[in-house]
């Protein structure tokens, strides 16, 4: 049996045969179709916008289809039928003939929408959101898949025509043929023939039932909520921030609720169990109202799918504030190497005092020294005579060749402690002023450095298989989406790539920190 997949990406190659740069709009018609949504058009005149509402008709099996030029002059009669006259004057009742009219259709196209009469857009508003129309004194239930309106023009502002305006849910701008080659192709062709678009592959209201049943069960993740609620913030941001003769962007609840409900679709029919990052693309086509707000939209769109990829990745920022974290203890030990604690009592000018060691007289360590020593490794030193004061005795650094004839018994292991030196594994106290700064509190002393820099080390390794895996998935999906235009999937590798661009930031910080480890301890 033919995937679902495979029926709609031969479809939209059969619905595109002859067609020029409008594939994308075909593709987003049909989803929206798919979805039960409507789209306008927005475009000059002459720029097939009338051809992607005739082709699409043709994707939907044994499908009435309507089309109408609206005018300032229409009436409600040729949308949606004229009056039985026989029942009005037999009956006594007020009832449209609808069949052949809008009422009884499955695709409608309806150009130049904005120029519809109040009593035909009242009508349309139910029509297209709750799928019914009231004919006289009866409510019948309309077959209607999709409706396609376009213009060459917004509706005007305080005309009333906001609600019918706001039942579009995707809105396209259409435009004139770019690419030379393309355009080479459309003025020398000469058939502008339908496709024939065989049997099997139009969608039947079987197909179409299904379609809209399997979607409702497609997944939402929680960062597909979270990259929805930072777009509704950046919205919210804008308009609070915009000049007031700037319109703001409104979505309604309805809107948004409709806008999940076309991922969902989306993500089907590209045979997904859940929405995707990519398919999130597609809520540019629904969120803005004039046409400036396009680019404003569409930057949202990207940086909160940048920003949903980050921290779905990053988390809470686990990884970075870890190197923050290796990075502010390096700083520490460094600071501890060059400068001195206040707190410790300096005698004779260079020394510090180790209280509490078994010898006659004071034992002394150069400060400098002291500095010098680390926490988790040790240092060798030898004690020696002071010339000038024969009550003190000096610990100097030992050297193996400038002090070879030092026996070994007077060699001695020292490590910092706080506060005090640890000779030969035994703590000593450090001569301290009176009443000085107690230290803070000891955080991690007993893990060493090296503990830490392993667990960022596994961190941002466990970071790079994720995105390996992320990045493939999304890349792969991206590829072969049936509704994203060639600039949208672009987009996507972009933003995938800022990410790999973050990762690989990361990891040449932590080559930084783990080279200057190793260098002090050489140093040291």
């Amino acid at each position: 049996m033919k995937s679902i997949k495979s029926h709609i990406t031969q479809l939209l190659k059969a619905l595109n045969e002859g067609v020029f740069e409008k594939e994308h709009t075909i593709a987003l018609s049909l989803l929206s179709a798919m979805a039960g949504e409507s789209i306008f058009l927005l475009g000059p005149p002459g720029v097939a916008k009338s051809l992607v509402a005739r082709r699409l008709k043709l994707a939907f099996k044994d499908a009435d289809a309507f089309e109408y030029l609206m005018s300032r002059f229409s009436t409600p009669d040729e949308i949606f039928g004229p009056v039985s006259i026989s029942k009005l004057k037999d009956e006594d009742t007020y009832e449209r003939i609808t069949k052949g009219y809008l009422p009884t259709a499955a695709i409608v196209f309806l150009d130049e929408i904005w120029k519809a009469g109040p009593a035909i857009q009242n009508s349309l508003l139910t029509v297209i959101n709750e799928k019914i129309y009231r004919n006289g004194q009866f409510t019948v239930r309309v077959p209607l898949k999709a409706l396609i309106a376009a213009s060459n023009e917004l509706p005007a502002k305080g005309e009333g025509l906001e609600a019918l305006y706001d039942r579009f849910l995707v809105r396209q701008f259409v435009g004139c043929i770019e690419q030379e080659y393309a355009f080479d192709q459309m003025i020398s062709s000469t058939k502008e023939m339908e496709p024939e678009i065989p049997e099997e592959l139009q969608i039947n209201d079987e197909l179409y039932s299904k379609i809209q049943a399997e979607s409702e069960k497609v997944g939402i993740h929680y960062t597909i909520f979270e990259l929805i609620h930072n777009i509704k913030r950046e919205i919210e941001l804008y308009n609070t921030g915009r000049d007031e003769n700037t319109p703001p962007i409104y979505i309604s609840d309805r809107r948004w609720k409709k806008i999940v409900g076309l991922l969902r679709t989306s993500a089907y029919l590209n045979e997904s169990a859940g929405i995707h990052f990519s398919d999130c693309l597609l809520m540019s086509a629904c969120l803005w109202d004039e046409v400036a707000q396009l680019p404003i939209i569409e930057e949202m769109v990207e940086q909160s799918i940048t920003r949903g990829i980050h921290a779905y990745l990053l988390g809470e920022k686990r990884l970075e504030q870890k190197l923050d974290s290796l990075k502010e203890n390096m700083k520490s030990e460094h600071s501890l190497r060059e400068l001195s604690d206040p707190g410790i009592q300096v005698v004779d000018t260079f020394y510090h005092r180790i209280e509490g060691y078994h010898i006659a007289g004071n034992l002394l360590i150069f400060a400098s020294d002291y500095q010098s020593l680390k926490k988790d490794s040790n240092r060798l030193f030898y004690i020696q005579q002071d010339k000038f004061r024969p009550v003190n005795k000096i610990l100097k650094a030992y050297d193996f060749v400038k002090n070879r004839n030092v026996a070994q018994k007077n060699i001695y292991s020292l490590r910092k402690g706080r506060r005090s030196v640890f000779v030969n594994n035994q703590e000593y106290p450090l001569l301290c002023y009176d009443n000085c700064t107690p230290l803070p509190a000891q955080q991690d002393d007993s893990t060493p450095f090296e503990f830490i820099l392993q667990e960022v080390i596994d961190l941002l390794h466990q970071l790079e298989v994720e995105y390996k895996t992320i990045s493939e998935r999304e890349t792969a999906y991206t590829k072969e989406h049936l509704f994203l235009s060639p600039s949208q999937k672009s987009k996507i590798k972009r933003i995938l790539g800022e990410t790999a661009h973050i990762i690989e930031n990361y990891r040449n910080e932590l080559r930084i920190i783990a080279h200057a480890h190793e260098q002090e301890n050489r140093e040291y």
